[in-house]
């Protein structure tokens, strides 16, 4: 089933089942495939090789299934492919018996002592031994020559140092690890993750160089066998949404996850896999079925695909409810696929953030959290994935502590907003050096400081509302609402002679025993500042506004930053709602579509269905001959838009060009 470059135009609803060697004992082919079919899906995720190969591998150091008595791999391609279902191969070259790495003990991980990571009779292999660096390519010239897969998938490529109890151990100390780290930085390895200096830094950029040249180098040779093979990481990209003991999920996951991949234009193939089980220890049980349907939602609105991963097959679930969440998202893409295609976003907001190695950045996510709960449209994006081309699709720049940045970025901000952009930056935005020490001017010009004093630690700072601030700060006048907490750390700069002062601030004060709880002094010191450059306008709040309200959540807050983007920014909330319900706009040369997701069932780590959700206000700044929605609600006219009578999970409300 060839087709070059298939993964850009073939609709794409991805089934990964990650299949146990049990699972090929009695697998039928066509109840397989048919059970994909019926699930709407167009694309799944198959076991092939690399810790078990699904097959009868001629490779000596690879594991043959024991349990290859049902349906061959061959078989179930077949099915899947007269079905128009595409099949990716799973492989995972991270772990090998215990029983290979006797044989070629040098292909292993060791700690510093020499240990190698064992955990159930699979030994942790490394990326710079034999195995992975020579033996991976044969295992996938085997794949690839002998069966019609459609793509590539590896599992956790890169540089694995977590067991399945969670353990974080530390770098690899293998004898090709010690040396090229040697030749190439003239140090020695870390002992551990934890201490953060300029080895563990040299360190990182040592291991993610060779975690990229690996997988260069398996893109270049399965590319060499067919070039219609979908590689991730080059030709799609998968993240996945997860829950586990220790990482509770995030209501926003799914949709920061695909905003992050996909670009403005949405040219990517983002493959956002939403695990349906709760974590390592509990594979068998689903997570709340809620929380899968809101995924798959947010997938689709942000311009992702739609994706389940879950282990075994579609047919043998103990707990199917979670799967069977999903099923209807699934078949609503594929009777509405012409209006997911080819749109991109029409957000006129960018949130920018710091780079960093995880997922995670307080910052960033407090942020997302206001800005969906403002019902703002935005597009996200890391320091790394900035170009000067995009600004010029936008509005207002949101820059979350992005605390260095490199001078291109700086003069193309500043020239953005120069020409009419607005910029919102908080924390301490531009105003570090490359060793993390203030600077005497921070990195933008436009930023209304003059000279950065110092950045002190807060820990009971506050931020008084004013009388005078009152006429900007209007949500919070109204909720009577006098002060806001800095949060962390607090830029203190001397302001530019022509800004402008928000919320003097109150310096630290004691905070117990409560009856000497009372402040003394009130600094010059603003919370907000604001200056007009060229024809446009920056704004800065010098603390860490978004990573408090992650961690707290507090509805001052949330006011706050809404009195911010309206009142000095200029941008509305376009939907008279609850900040439960997640707006998003699209368009393509057609149409405008407003996205609305219902959140409703979500409360800290619970989440259920969600309240059905009446008389939504929308308003939108396009104007449009015809309106329609696409999951079966209403539209009344108003003078400012629309009012939408119900949204239950999703709506979306199409308008014409």
């Amino acid at each position: 089933m060839s087709e070059e470059m298939w993964w850009e135009s073939h609709p794409w609803r991805m089934v990964q089942t990650n299949l146990r060697e049990i699972d090929m004992e009695n697998i039928n082919a066509e109840d397989f495939a048919k059970s994909l079919e019926d699930y709407h899906a167009t694309v799944v995720t198959l076991n092939a090789a690399g810790i078990i190969a699904d097959y009868e591998t001629k490779l000596p150091y690879q594991k043959t299934c024991e349990y290859l008595h049902g349906d061959s791999l061959k078989e179930i391609l077949d099915a899947c492919h007269k079905r128009n279902i595409r099949v990716i191969a799973r492989c995972d070259f991270t772990k090998l018996p215990k029983e290979a790495i006797e044989k070629h003990p040098d292909w292993a991980y060791r700690d510093k002592n020499g240990e190698m990571l064992e955990y159930n009779g699979f030994v942790q292999t490394c990326i710079n031994g034999a195995y992975q660096q020579e033996k991976v390519n044969e295992v996938l010239e085997e794949v690839f020559t002998n069966f019609d897969f459609d793509g590539l998938f590896c599992n956790m490529s890169g540089v694995v140092v977590m067991d399945y109890d969670l353990n974080i151990h530390e770098p690899c100390h293998c004898e090709n690890c010690k040396k090229m780290f040697k030749n190439s930085m003239g140090m020695d390895i870390p002992d551990s993750f934890g201490k953060r200096d300029a080895v563990f830094g040299a360190y990182m950029g040592f291991i993610n160089g060779c975690a990229k040249k690996q997988k260069q180098k398996m893109y270049e040779a399965v590319k060499k066998i067919r070039p219609d093979i979908a590689v991730n990481g080059f030709d799609y990209f998968r993240t996945e949404c997860n829950q586990d003991i220790n990482h509770l999920p995030w209501v926003y996951d799914a949709s920061a996850n695909t905003r992050r991949l996909t670009g403005r234009n949405r040219s990517k193939v983002v493959d956002d896999a939403s695990a349906v089980y709760m974590g390592f220890q509990y594979r068998h049980t689903g997570i709340s079925t809620g929380l899968l349907e809101l995924r798959q939602w947010q997938n689709l609105v942000h311009g992702g695909r739609l994706s389940v991963y879950t282990i075994g097959t579609l047919q043998n679930k103990k707990d199917p409810s979670s799967v069977l969440a999903s099923k209807n998202v699934y078949q609503f893409f594929a009777e509405n696929e012409k209006h997911f295609v080819n749109h991109k976003s029409a957000a006129k907001v960018l949130l920018l953030a710091k780079p960093l190695m995880g997922r995670n950045d307080p910052e960033q996510d407090g942020l997302t959290e206001l800005l969906s709960q403002c019902h703002i449209p935005f597009d996200e994006m890391r320091l790394p994935d900035f170009t000067i081309e995009v600004l010029k699709e936008y509005e207002v720049v949101v820059m979350a502590d992005v605390d260095i940045l490199p001078e291109n970025t700086a003069k193309a901000l500043d020239s953005f907003v120069e020409e009419g952009g607005k910029l919102f930056a908080t924390g301490k935005t531009a105003c570090l050096d490359r060793r993390k020490q203030p600077l005497e001017t921070p990195q933008l010009a436009c930023l209304p400081m003059e000279r950065i004093e110092k950045v002190e630690k807060v820990k009971s700072s506050i931020l008084e509302i004013g009388k005078e601030d009152e006429k900007v700060f209007l949500n919070c006048a109204k909720k009577q609402i006098g002060t806001i907490v800095p949060w962390n750390s607090f830029v203190v700069a001397k302001m530019k002679q022509d800004a402008k002062g928000y919320l003097k601030l109150i310096p630290e004060q004691p905070f117990g025993p409560p009856e000497i709880c009372y402040e003394t002094e009130q600094s010059d010191l603003c919370g907000v500042m604001e200056i007009s450059y060229g024809k446009g306008k920056s704004v800065v709040a010098p603390f860490e506004l978004g990573s408090f309200y992650y961690e707290y959540g507090y509805e001052n807050s949330f006011l706050f930053f809404k009195d911010v983007m309206e009142g000095l920014l200029g941008q509305k909330d376009m939907a008279k709602t609850s900040p439960m319900v997640e707006v998003s706009v699209t368009e393509n040369k057609e149409e405008w579509i407003i996205h609305l997701i219902n959140l409703s069932g979500c409360f800290g780590k619970n989440y259920h269905e969600p309240i059905q959700m009446r008389s939504i206000g929308v308003s939108f700044g396009e104007s449009g001959t015809d309106m329609e929605t696409l999951n079966g609600g209403t539209l009344t006219k108003t003078e400012g838009g629309v009012t939408l009578d119900v949204l239950n999970t999703y709506e979306g409300i199409v308008i014409k060009k």
